[in-house]
């Protein structure tokens, strides 16, 4: 008996113990509960990050359109209403006001909730509840209605639209937009409504049930005695209301909001579940499963994408780029041109077949893809910002010459001595120009190729630069394929870099057409606005390092790894020669800044990793970790730049697990720093990829050792294979740099040239 008495307080502390276990695991957070959405809402640039309620790989993108002309997103006062593709759903209480902002209503961060699949706020002004959550291609909202009071749900349609009421719980209609794309959707009601009508401009038109036309919507009203609930359904399609109507059915039914939402957030973890990382600060895992899911909402423009976007979803998502390669061949076949890089410049739509092709993804047609990208490459314009289809004098030079020209200095703008002007640059600047506008003087004489965007002009470096790593990866496709002449021909144009490098000033420079380089001229300051007579968004310091296919090669240009160190070392370090914010008026898009070197930017991404090439990994090491500390952060401030489609959370993504794809193309990765303990990706097959960190914290930054699958690598990168048939790579960390791991002349990743 007394046995018994002395095991009671060991079992009740057992009981206890298990019970607090029960607890944690159920509180325990999943991969989507990270998620902050408003990460990136408030930009040091032009307009903040636009978030998205959104299933992976679905259809349907809401999230609620605010203030209009307040372009950082956290910063808005109201909400104004939840936009589709057909138009704009709001609501409000009251005498029916047809006008967008006379429905706008206050609302509260305090009394939101924002996730990757769910959306609530308060409309403060009605003070009605707004829900929402998601299908593939529904939307299911949840308004909870107050009482004494009648309610109007509106629907503002967007371009050309017809309307209409087919009874008490269902609206259809469609809307033609001014891009040609046309939409329909179906509504059905949870309730019948009381009244309705519709308005056309400001006529508003009591107990209408149909309205054709432009700047129409539809209302309809919902008195209460209590609080209610409304639950909206809605289907969207591109093809015909019954498909809209059918999307409903199939992908709602019977469902509960609460098991639509539910479900949902499980896709969403099962999504972001293909990486899972442990260890690590909250706020690093907050910041890395919000970009993580950045990436996972949509693809932007391949000149911001190619470079880690479209790299990692060769790993976690390959089926997604022979999508995204079958639609590139797709409007080869139907333009007779394949889509180069969007915007910007550059033929990157080259990079990400290369890349995923030479990684093993094949499963498209290669000959179209090669006979597409070898017409880019030799028949259409290098022009910034110009998808067409023509040769000008400009891609004559770069063909026969190897560069890009840059426009003729004028001959009033001429220095006899450009050593003398560099060094004298800010008392020129400021005996020249207004303070508030402290740009180097334009030299160039006027523009004279009529298709050059006059707002963008030439970019003369920086689509020499671009254009030969092109030329780089569409060599290496040709060389797969056996097209021995056309390897040959790429190959040589892609040491087209070496053309514009100036060993006079150690950067990459302009030249004119006669192959005279552009004076006078400064790596840092000349190119007017953005740069951009000269560069991409940029600067010489930032493009002299563009060369991600022949690393070796620059450094060989340079004068050997010791000088290529120096002056790598110097980019972050470098300051403006004139204060912040005029440097920043003048170079918009790099911000993020580290000396000269800006994350904000995509053609810095690569930058840190070069360390590896010249024997510095632990340099590398501490680069990338200072950009992840701080340029990204979990607040609405969290980039230091635009996203651009995922560009910029790719980044985060591959260095937080502490490797990336400085050449895509080329299918290896980079080793960089890891911040968490273990990072697991899912590759397919029921393989695994494992990341380990033994010992990593904020101070063990630095590789000690490492083994790749049980055997000592002493080398700073791994290949794509070794991700993708599963594997371990452990790397011992400490507090001061293994200054010999990685540092051998042979460990160096491959690049086209070999060492001098």
């Amino acid at each position: 008996m007394k046995q018994k008495i002395k095991l009671l307080p060991i079992l009740a502390l057992l009981l206890v113990t298990l019970m607090l276990q029960c607890c944690t695991d159920g509180n325990e957070k999943t991969p989507v509960d990270y998620v902050n959405m408003y990460i990136g809402t408030i930009s040091p640039k032009t307009h903040g990050l636009t978030p998205g309620v959104k299933l992976p790989g679905g259809a349907m993108r809401l999230f609620p359109t605010f203030t209009p002309g307040v372009k950082d997103q956290y910063l808005a006062d109201k909400i104004i209403g939840f936009p589709m593709s057909f138009g704009s759903l709001m609501i409000n209480t009251g005498n029916v006001k047809t006008g967008i902002l006379e429905n706008a209503s206050k609302f509260d961060h305090d009394l939101e909730t924002a996730t990757p699949y769910y959306y609530q706020a308060l409309l403060e002004d009605p003070d009605i509840n707004a829900e929402y959550t998601i299908t593939t291609h529904t939307v299911l909202f949840r308004f909870t209605l107050p009482k004494d009071t009648t309610s109007n749900l509106l629907l503002n349609m967007a371009g050309n639209a017809v309307v209409e009421i087919k009874n008490n719980t269902t609206i259809e209609g469609a809307s033609t937009l001014s891009n040609g794309a046309k939409y329909y959707f179906c509504a059905e009601l949870s309730s019948p409504f009381t009244s309705c009508g519709t308005w056309q401009n400001d006529t508003v038109n009591p107990n209408s049930r149909l309205q054709k036309g432009e700047k129409l919507g539809l209302y309809v009203d919902y008195p209460t005695s209590g609080s209610e609930k409304l639950e909206i359904k809605v289907g969207v399609s591109p093809t015909s209301i019954d498909e809209a109507r059918s999307y409903i059915a199939n992908e709602i039914g019977s469902l509960t909001f609460e098991q639509v939402k539910q479900k949902a957030k499980d896709l969403w973890n099962k999504e972001l579940s293909l990486i899972k990382v442990e260890g690590g600060t909250e706020k690093q895992r907050t910041i890395f499963y919000s970009t993580l899911y950045m990436t996972r909402i949509g693809m932007g423009n391949v000149w911001d994408t190619y470079r880690c976007a479209y790299p990692l979803q060769t790993i976690i998502k390959p089926e997604e780029n022979m999508q995204a390669i079958r639609w590139f061949i797709d409007r080869y076949e139907k333009t007779g041109w394949l889509p180069s890089s969007g915007a910007m410049i550059g033929h990157h739509s080259t990079a990400v077949i290369v890349d995923s092709y030479m990684k093993g993804m094949r499963d498209f047609d290669v000959e179209k893809a090669y006979e597409g990208m070898k017409k880019n490459a030799m028949e259409a314009t290098m022009i910034p910002w110009k998808d067409e289809g023509y040769i000008t004098e400009l891609e004559q030079c770069y063909f026969d010459k190897g560069f890009y020209p840059a426009l003729p200095v004028r001959e009033d703008a001429k220095v006899a001595n450009p050593d003398e002007w560099r060094k004298n640059l800010i008392p020129i600047i400021k005996a020249e120009m207004p303070y508030q506008i402290s740009w180097v003087t334009h030299v160039s004489v006027k523009e004279w190729v009529k298709e050059v965007n006059p707002w963008h002009r030439r970019q003369s470096v920086s689509v020499t630069l671009e254009h030969c790593y092109d030329d780089w990866c569409l060599a290496q496709l040709a060389k797969a394929l056996g097209k021995e002449a056309d390897y040959q021909l790429f190959m040589k144009r892609a040491h087209n870099y070496q053309n514009v490098y100036n060993p006079a000033i150690g950067f990459m420079a302009p030249k004119s057409a006669d192959g005279n380089w552009i004076e006078p001229f400064d790596p840092k300051l000349s190119g007017g606005f953005a740069g951009e007579e000269y560069f991409a968004e940029a600067n010489s310091w930032i493009y002299t390092w563009h060369v991600q296919h022949d690393v070796q090669g620059l450094i060989n240009l340079m004068g050997g790894r010791e000088k290529f160190i120096t002056k790598l070392n110097a980019l972050f370090v470098e300051w403006y020669l004139m204060d912040k914010p005029a440097f920043i008026g003048q170079f918009p898009d790099m911000t993020g800044l580290i000396g000269q070197y800006c994350q904000g930017n995509e053609p810095s991404f690569h930058i840190p990793y070069l360390y590896n090439y010249a024997g510095q990994q632990w340099m590398t090491a501490s680069r990338v970790r200072k950009i992840m500390d701080l340029w990204y952060d979990s607040t609405p401030f969290g980039y230091c730049g635009d996203d651009d489609g995922g560009a910029m959370s790719g980044w985060y993504v591959f260095s937080s697990m502490g490797f990336y794809p400085q050449c895509p193309g080329q299918p290896i990765y980079d080793i960089g720093s890891p911040i968490f303990e273990k990072s697991t990706i899912d590759v397919g097959g029921g393989k695994t990829f494992v990341v380990e960190a033994k010992e990593v914290s904020a101070q063990n930054k630095y590789i000690q050792s490492a083994m790749l699958n049980g055997t000592p690598l002493n080398k700073p990168w791994f290949t794509h294979a070794d991700i993708i048939k599963g594997g371990r790579l452990v790397l011992q960390m400490g507090p001061r740099p293994n200054k010999n791991w990685g540092s051998a002349p042979d460990a160096a990743a491959p690049s086209m040239s070999a060492p001098q």
